[in-house]
C-alpha cells in the first residue's frame, strides 16, 4: 500500500498524453507567474533571490517588484475591450440576439463570462465548456481555466476535439484533497477519483454522452505559431527576465559578502584566510580597522530599472490609457493616434475569441435541439457569426460624434479635391 495519489494520466489509456499535459501546465504556469508576481525575484531554481537584500537596498527591490503591476492591468484592459458586446452583424436574424441573451443570462455571463478573455490574456490560451443542465432544462457556457483541461484532436487534419481530459483538485467531505478527472468523447463520459473509476452525483463512472460531441472549445489569445499562443504580455516577459537577472546578480554579491572580511592595519602579518571568523593583520603605523565590502552602484541600478520600465510600457499598448488620464483635454484625432497600437492589437486577437464563442454558441444550439429548447436552438446555424466591424475602443457618444464629423469633413475635402481636379 502507498499513500501516493495516482493520476488519470497514469492509466494506460491516457498515459500517452501525459508528456503533453505536463508541458502544457508547466508553460502556462510559467506565464501566469508573471501575471501574479510570483515570478518576481525568483531565479531559474524558483528561489526568491530578493529576500537576501530587501533590507539592504529596499529602494531597488521595491522598484523591481513594481515592474509586475502593469501586467495584470493589461489583462484587465483586454478583458474589458475585446468582447465589444459580442454583437451580431447588421442584418442578422432577429432570433439570434434573444437566444444569446437567454444563454448568457443562464450562464451568469456578466460576472462569469469575463474569465473567457481573462484566461486568454493571462495564459495565452482559454477555453469554454457548454454544459447541459438537463434537470433544470437549461444550457450554460462556462469559461475553463486552461491549466485544467486538454483537448485531443481528431487528427492532424481535423482540429476538432475527439476527446477532452479535465483534471481538477477537489476536496471531499472529510477535507482531504483528491484529483477529479473527467474524460469526454463523442459517445461516453468517464469520471475518476485519484486515477480510479468513480461515479459522482449519483452517476455511474461511465455513462452515455447524450450530446454526441465533445462540448469544449479552445481559443488562443494571439496566434504566433506557438502551440499555446502568446499571453498579452509575452514581449514584456523577456524584459522582466532582465530585471530578475539583475536581482539574482545582486543577491549573489550580497550573499558572498554577508560576512565582510575584517582588516586590522598596524599589526604583524600572519597566515591569511578569508572568512567571518578570521582577521587580517596588515603592518601600518597609523593603525586602523576596516571592513572590506564590495561597492554597489545604487544609482546605476535604479537607472537600469527605469529603462526597463520604459521598455515594459512600450511593449504593452494597453498602458497608453495612463497618458490619457493625465490630460484634461485631448483632441479626438490625437486619441485615435495615441491608441492606434492598442486598436491594432485588439483587431488581431478579437477574431480568435469570436471564433471560439461562435463555436460554443452553435454547440449550445445543437444541445437545445436535442433537449427541446426552441429559444436556444436557433443558434444551431452555420451562418452564425459576430460583427467583426464592431468598435474596438469604448468611446463615449460625444467622442463618437466627433469622429463621425471628422470623417464626413474628410470625405467632403476629398470630394472637393476631386472636383477641383476635374475642373482644372
Amino acid at each position: 500500500m502507498t499513500d501516493e495519489r495516482k493520476s488519470v494520466y497514469d492509466l494506460p489509456a491516457y498515459k500517452p498524453y501525459k508528456p503533453l499535459w505536463e508541458a502544457r501546465v508547466k508553460e502556462l504556469t510559467r506565464r501566469s507567474s508573471y501575471y501574479d508576481g510570483s515570478r518576481y525575484g525568483r531565479n531559474e531554481s524558483g528561489i526568491n533571490v530578493l529576500r537576501s537584500f530587501y533590507r539592504a537596498i529596499p529602494q531597488v527591490a521595491g522598484q523591481i517588484k513594481s515592474l509586475y503591476n502593469p501586467l495584470s492591468r493589461a489583462v484587465d484592459v483586454d478583458a474589458g475591450i475585446i468582447p465589444g458586446g459580442w454583437a451580431f452583424p447588421d442584418g442578422a436574424p432577429d432570433t439570434w440576439a434573444p437566444a444569446r441573451d437567454k444563454l448568457f443570462s443562464w450562464s451568469k455571463w456578466k460576472t462569469e463570462g469575463v474569465l473567457y478573455v481573462h484566461y486568454g490574456a493571462q495564459y495565452g490560451i482559454t477555453g469554454l465548456r457548454v454544459a447541459d443542465l438537463r434537470q433544470e432544462g437549461k444550457i450554460i457556457l462556462q469559461p475553463v481555466d486552461p491549466t485544467t483541461f486538454l483537448l485531443i484532436p481528431k487528427s492532424q487534419y481535423d482540429a476538432g476535439p475527439a476527446m477532452s481530459i479535465m483534471v481538477q483538485v477537489k476536496m471531499d467531505d472529510e477535507g482531504a484533497e483528491y484529483e477529479y478527472a473527467e474524460v469526454i468523447t463523442d459517445s461516453t463520459i468517464l469520471t475518476y477519483k485519484n486515477g480510479e473509476p468513480q461515479g459522482f452525483d449519483l452517476r455511474d463512472p461511465e455513462y452515455t454522452n447524450e450530446n454526441g460531441f465533445v462540448p469544449f472549445v479552445e481559443a488562443v489569445h494571439m496566434k504566433t505559431g506557438k502551440r499555446w499562443g502568446e499571453a498579452t504580455y509575452e514581449k514584456a516577459m523577456a524584459i522582466l527576465d532582465e530585471a530578475n537577472e539583475l536581482a539574482t546578480d545582486l543577491a549573489d554579491v550580497i550573499k558572498d559578502n554577508k560576512d565582510p572580511q575584517v582588516v586590522i592595519f598596524g599589526a604583524e602579518p600572519g597566515e591569511l584566510s578569508k572568512g567571518k571568523d578570521t582577521v587580517w593583520f596588515v603592518p601600518d603605523p597609523r593603525g586602523r580597522v576596516e571592513m572590506l565590502v564590495p561597492g554597489i552602484n545604487i544609482e546605476g541600478i535604479l537607472a537600469f530599472v527605469k529603462d526597463v520600465k520604459k521598455d515594459l510600457k512600450d511593449s504593452l499598448p494597453e498602458l497608453a490609457f495612463d497618458e490619457l488620464r493625465e490630460k484634461t483635454q485631448i483632441a479626438t484625432a490625437t486619441l485615435q493616434i495615441q491608441l492606434m497600437e492598442l486598436t491594432l492589437k485588439i483587431m488581431r486577437v478579437r477574431p480568435n475569441y469570436d471564433a471560439g464563442l461562435v463555436d460554443a454558441l452553435r454547440m449550445a444550439g445543437k444541445m437545445a435541439v436535442e433537449m427541446g429548447i426552441p429559444e436556444i436552438s436557433v443558434l444551431d446555424d452555420d451562418e452564425l457569426s459576430l460583427n467583426d466591424e464592431r468598435p474596438v475602443l469604448p468611446l463615449d457618444p460625444k467622442t463618437m460624434m466627433e469622429l463621425e464629423m471628422q470623417e464626413i469633413a474628410l470625405e467632403r475635402e476629398r470630394g472637393m479635391g476631386i472636383s477641383e481636379g476635374v475642373n482644372a
